[in-house]
């Protein structure tokens, strides 16, 4: 880490020397700000806030949200491999702003992160479309159910949204200017993004491609992007000795059969457009045909089609060897509405504004767990198994593994006395006197020599169905109840 900010510090003094000596940048003024650019901004901001407070801490828990949660420092994240499958930046500001217990404080993060990116988004299509489309462009990812979604998890992708979007925007000032700081500010912003997702890898590289390509006629803006880029990418290979070992085992810690490029686009355009998903493909399609025949994409959309472009394309190759979510193309939302409205004019700017209240017209369907895209509302409650628990509050309940039922697993030792483990119900692989989370058939045997009946809890219905009794099916788990006599011997798949 030292010899990499030596080296960017390096970098930093030829490029300087070479502005100087060479090539003089002159920068261009940029618009000011008014008072109304100012009132929508806050008018904005504020709906963004508001739709991502609403059920904030009632909505049901993402499959693997809790993966993360508890993890204190770098070495507790080394040391699980699930939590290595992403970067550790987003669990420590969960866990340090108290996510570890109260799931409202770990999602606060991403409704900060998802607020900035509003705002930020508002700045960057501002500066090339001004203040019209900027508002849209606003509106569009403040009220899109997927935006929200990505705001209100425990997870890193509302934070690498607002660093690759941060990361487009001080490049495009620092090509425009010349200046030493907008450089530093992109390598600051492109290492948030790494250290929130990896995915953020590709659309990083590429726009620093069309950067490059961007200032050929240039060799200190071509060495600010180097530089910049190469301090944010060696900084940041300090989580590859540990998350590379991981990275091979594909979605969900484990080998699975590949998703297929035509099933990962068609959930990716779903994702981003909800049940909309045709009307804001061909949106999407009409806009950019149009802007390439007028050539008014400039440089910084350019970047940021590029961007987009390198993480589709990734997705697309990688669903080949293995599964891929749509939830990975997540991050380059918010460049890809800027690119769309950036260039979008006259009849295009009406299509903007159909899409914005288009998300805005499937909001009660989200709030309401109903919306029917992939990746949206994802966690499901079982309020019927957790009735049966609590009829029976003596019998100890093992719950398998704790991120494989998620919503269950946070919220079940709030519903008991005598949790014993205290307030931190998400940390991996807590034993406590009332429930087991993350449980092995080791620590069922061990618990089943002690105890005359225990309740299991688990995703597979597979699983012990030889030796227990099936009790409930709900919200795609069940629940067994095994006897001492029936687990007596090893219990196996």
């Amino acid at each position: 880490m030292a010899l990499a900010v030596v080296a960017a510090l390096a970098v930093t003094l030829l490029r300087v020397g070479l502005r100087r000596r060479l090539e003089p940048v002159v920068a261009t003024p940029a618009a000011r700000w008014r008072p109304g650019d100012v009132t929508l901004l806050l008018v904005v901001t504020g709906v963004a806030l508001v739709t991502r407070l609403i059920g904030l801490e009632s909505r049901p828990i993402d499959n693997d949200e809790p993966v993360g949660l508890g993890l204190r420092s770098l070495a507790a994240w080394a040391s699980e491999s699930d939590a290595r499958l992403h970067p550790p930046l987003p669990a420590l500001l969960m866990t340090w702003l108290g996510g570890e217990g109260d799931i409202a404080a770990a999602r606060s993060v991403s409704v900060l992160a998802g607020v900035g990116t509003v705002a930020l988004a508002f700045a960057v299509v501002r500066a090339s479309a001004g203040r019209g489309l900027a508002g849209l462009a606003a509106l569009w990812l403040a009220a899109m159910p997927a935006a929200i979604h990505t705001s209100q998890l425990a997870r890193g992708y509302a934070l690498c949204a607002l660093g690759l979007l941060a990361a487009h925007a001080c490049l495009e000032k620092a090509l425009a200017t010349g200046r030493e700081r907008w450089f530093v500010l992109h390598s600051l912003a492109a290492l948030l993004a790494l250290a929130s997702e990896y995915w953020a890898l590709p659309p990083l590289l590429a726009s620093g491609a069309l950067a490059l390509l961007g200032a050929r006629g240039s060799r200190s803006l071509g060495v600010g992007v180097i530089g910049s880029l190469g301090a944010a990418l060696t900084l940041s290979s300090i989580f590859a000795p540990h998350a590379l070992p991981t990275l091979w085992l594909g979605v969900g810690g484990g080998p699975h059969v590949p998703t297929g490029p035509g099933r990962a686009l068609w959930d990716a355009l779903a994702l981003a457009s909800g049940p909309a998903a045709p009307m804001g493909a061909l949106l999407a399609l009409s806009l950019i045909v149009a802007a390439a025949r007028r050539r008014t994409l400039g440089r910084a959309e350019l970047a940021a089609a590029g961007a987009v472009g390198a993480l589709v394309v990734t997705l697309l190759a990688a669903s080949f060897v293995t599964a891929v979510r749509a939830r990975y193309l997540l991050p380059v939302l918010p460049l890809f509405v800027c690119l769309l409205v950036a260039g979008a004019r006259g009849i295009g700017a009406l299509g903007v504004g159909a899409v914005a209240l288009g998300h805005v017209s499937l909001l009660p369907a989200f709030y309401a767990g109903t919306a029917p895209g992939p990746e949206i509302s994802t966690g499901e409650r079982a309020p019927r198994i957790l009735a049966l628990l609590a009829a029976d509050p003596t019998t100890p309940v093992a719950v398998i593994p704790a991120w494989s039922i998620a919503e269950v697993s946070y919220r079940l030792e709030g519903r008991f006395p005598d949790k014993g483990t205290g307030p931190c119900p998400a940390e991996l692989c807590v034993r406590g006197k009332r429930t087991i989370y993350g449980a092995t058939h080791q620590h069922i045997s061990q618990l089943t020599s002690q105890e005359s009946s225990i309740y299991l809890w688990v995703r597979n219905r597979d699983t012990w169905t030889r030796e227990c009794e099936q009790v409930a099916v709900e919200a795609r788990s069940v629940l067994f109840r095994c006897q001492q006599k029936r687990t007596s011997e090893r219990p196996s798949n």
